[in-house]
């Protein structure tokens, strides 16, 4: 009677454990990443909702779009500005050189397609995982209009736009999908740094102003924060999991391996991101001789175009307003003036910003709105679909 009982317990326990190990393996594989499905519960995401012309009309993009433009004509009359002598500039400039620099801009967005599709590759987005990814056109135009909605409002909207775009072609996870866009922007943090310091270096020599010097030691120091960064979040994965809380902690693994995911097949990324920085750089290697702006070795001329157009980048980062407009064309003024003090040089200066930013701003604007309402039009004659984005994408 007592073995009787004795079994009758042992099995009891033996059914409770197994119960609690059913139970432990449960919570933990609703913690991992399953295939990109909609998840319960999870509200849609409509397209009024990144409407850009709500966000437009609002007053967060349109106080400091007038703020800006205020500044630009306050820094204008102090800076005597003559628009007759800066429109003589740009007519004087050689066409040529100007078509080349379009050209180059635009190649760096077939660049930037194929990075891309390789980043959602490596986070898995592949054939073999049952993952058909748009053709090479339909990447290069969700990254244009992504740029078009970074023009027409400020904080980086269109990254966001990205992601959404894609969920619309094909059914994959919105979080993993940003956090390709993110590792995207820290490749391009790192490589542009990486770039523009050796550019100051070989372009003004020993002549380095201390604020300058002050201004690339804080570079470097991002730079390798940017690394440790990166090397922390793929070492304590686990760690940081675990202070998540459980409902949030599936997105957590889709957004971790969206982003450092991402970077497998690491020196073709960076060549490409190389390439991208290159044709920002020549960019604006040929707006300067075609104004014959900066004079000396090709080497000289070369090192200063790339400091002028990498920290023209860098000043778009900003998120202030579209495109970074303002910032720009008055952070370039003093940038330009260490390579180029020569007669009329402001106004010159001014020529070739404005010829620079028609090619990287007023064309996006032109090209990119009409690209936008073709690819939307599109959509609005076939059968909408639900879009769904998980928490870190609302986020």
């Amino acid at each position: 009677m007592i073995s009787d009982n004795a079994d009758h317990t042992g099995d009891v326990n033996t059914s409770s454990e197994s119960q609690a190990e059913d139970a432990q393996q449960q919570a933990s594989v609703s913690a991992i990443p399953q295939p990109d499905s909609v998840p319960i519960g999870v509200p849609e995401i409509t397209r009024d909702q990144l409407s850009l012309s709500k966000r437009l009309l609002n007053w967060r993009t349109l106080i400091p779009l007038i703020i800006v433009i205020v500044a630009l004509v306050y820094f204008a009359q102090k800076a005597n500005i003559n628009p007759a002598r800066t429109w003589e500039a740009m007519k004087s400039a050689n066409l040529f050189f100007f078509l080349a620099a379009f050209a180059i801009y635009y190649l760096s967005f077939g660049i930037r397609a194929w990075r891309w599709r390789l980043l959602l590759e490596n986070v898995g987005y592949r054939r073999e995982q049952g993952v058909l990814l748009p053709g090479f056109w339909k990447f290069v135009e969700i990254i244009y209009i992504s740029f078009f909605a970074n023009v027409v409002v400020p904080a980086k909207l269109g990254d966001l736009y990205r992601a959404y775009l894609l969920r619309q072609q094909v059914n994959v996870s919105g979080t993993r999908s940003f956090g390709t866009v993110l590792s995207e922007r820290l490749l391009d943090l790192i490589i542009l740094l990486l770039l523009f310091i050796p550019a100051i270096i070989v372009s003004l020599h020993e002549h380095l102003p201390p604020q300058l010097q002050l201004s690339l030691e804080l570079l470097l120091g991002a730079v390798v924060l940017g690394i440790l960064s990166l090397f922390v979040l793929r070492q304590a994965r686990e760690p940081i999991a675990r202070l998540i809380p459980a409902r949030f902690r599936g997105q957590y693994y889709h957004f971790q391996e969206g982003t450092l995911g991402s970077f497998r097949r690491l020196p073709i990324l960076i060549l490409l991101t190389v390439g991208v920085w290159l044709c920002e750089s020549l960019r604006f290697f040929f707006v300067a001789v075609s104004l014959h702006l900066i004079g000396g070795s090709i080497l000289h001329i070369t090192a200063a175009a790339v400091v002028i157009g990498l920290a023209e980048a860098l000043l778009t980062i900003v998120p202030a307003t579209g495109g970074g407009l303002g910032v720009v064309e008055i952070g370039m003024i003093p940038i330009i003036g260490l390579f180029y003090t020569g007669p009329n040089a402001v106004n010159l200066s001014t020529a070739a910003i404005l010829l620079d930013r028609t090619i990287s701003l007023f064309s996006v604007l032109v090209f990119g709105g009409i690209v936008f309402l073709i690819a939307f039009g599109r959509q609005t004659t076939t059968k909408p679909k639900k879009i769904y984005l998980d928490n870190m994408d609302r986020a």
